[in-house]
């Protein structure tokens, strides 16, 4: 970085008019440079969230798009929620449930719920889950749902046994 700073410097202390356009040029490859070759920790730990990897081997539910919390059941047991998510936004959520499969017959549900808690009428039409299961790396199934009937509470419920990775109900 130091010897960028002295470039610049250098190239200030250029006087003739032919050379302006070259300081402004240069100044600006610069910049560029600079902008290029230094990364604050800030932008790597930004980077690492939206580039997830997807482990190769195992059993993962990717969840990419959340309005307004969804819930995730192993066995009706309770392994992941979301809490409260507002306007549908893009989310990068990958749930490993290998540890939870233990014969390959396990039941998983997915739930998404609209509104608030205590799910009382509210003034929120909308509604939407979008996500993917997936096997040793390969997506087999993909789900994008979405509503705007004014439904409260549970809207979307899809369970899986996880041998089949077959839906059972909608």
């Amino acid at each position: 970085m130091k010897q960028l700073s002295d470039l610049a410097s250098f190239v200030l202390k250029l006087n003739t008019q032919d050379l302006d356009k070259m300081k402004q040029f240069i100044l600006a490859i610069i910049v560029v440079i600079a902008g290029c070759t230094t990364t604050s920790s800030k932008d790597q730990n930004q980077e690492e969230k939206s580039t997830p990897k997807v482990q190769s081997k195992g059993y993962v539910l990717a969840i990419s798009e959340i309005d307004n919390s969804v819930s995730v059941y192993m066995e009706d047991s309770l392994i992941f929620t979301s809490g409260t998510i507002h306007s549908s936004p893009e989310v990068d959520y990958k749930i490993d449930l290998t540890p939870f499969v233990k014969d390959g017959t396990e039941e998983l549900k997915i739930e998404l719920y609209n509104g608030v808690e205590p799910y009382e009428p509210q003034a929120d039409p909308y509604w939407e889950v979008r996500y993917d299961l997936i096997i040793d790396g390969e997506i087999v199934d993909f789900v994008h749902e979405f509503g705007d009937d004014n439904g409260i509470g549970l809207v979307y419920e899809n369970t899986y046994i996880i041998e089949e990775w077959t839906k059972i109900n909608n």
